[in-house]
């Protein structure tokens, strides 16, 4: 719940909206959401008859916590739960750009990047529920290990500047990429 309100603070929704997006129960979930408007978390609009909850991008501590769920529960664990299936054949798989880096905007895209022995089309397959999941679009960069160590040892434009800023991992880490890019093939 916490997720989907504080990662996407342009949205505002009703109790029954936040129930059907998480799978809790609207009785359980009303209290919830009373306690984090209490505490400054939230914030509270009654439209007609329903109570609409949105998060509180003035609350102090908002940077932080969004930036928690959004390496933790957020798009990270959408994606690594659709890549789930061809894990074996992903070498190195993280999300960049604007999302990695924390100053996504309400239309920002998801960049992925996935490093191994995945296609293309094969990518685009397993990802596209996670896009209505999360609903943002999904763009998926996909190299061969091969074609990954050519663009790093050829010093890519594109892949030096994706390599010079933040990344989530869903798959491998910061050191798992470096052996890649270093491994002679």
């Amino acid at each position: 719940m916490l997720a989907l309100l504080l990662l996407h603070p342009q949205r505002a929704l009703h109790v029954r909206e936040i129930a059907r997006l998480t799978g809790s129960t609207p009785g359980t979930l009303n209290k919830e959401l009373a306690k984090l408007h209490a505490a400054g978390l939230l914030e509270r609009e009654r439209v007609g008859n329903q109570v609409r909850y949105a998060a509180n991008q003035g609350c102090p501590i908002y940077p932080e916590l969004a930036s928690i769920l959004r390496k933790t529960v957020g798009v990270a664990d959408v994606l690594a739960d659709a890549l789930a299936p061809a894990a074996q054949a992903i070498a190195s798989a993280f999300v960049f750009g604007s999302i990695a880096r924390g100053d996504e905007a309400a239309g920002s895209d998801v960049d992925l990047m996935l490093v191994g022995d995945i296609g293309f089309g094969d990518a685009v397959r397993l990802l596209y529920p996670a896009q209505a999941t999360i609903g943002r679009e999904i763009n998926p960069k996909v190299f061969s290990a091969n074609e990954w160590r050519t663009r790093v040892r050829a010093k890519d434009p594109f892949v030096k500047d994706v390599l010079a800023k933040p990344k989530i991992f869903l798959i491998g880490n910061d050191d798992e990429l470096a052996k890649l890019g270093r491994r002679q093939p």
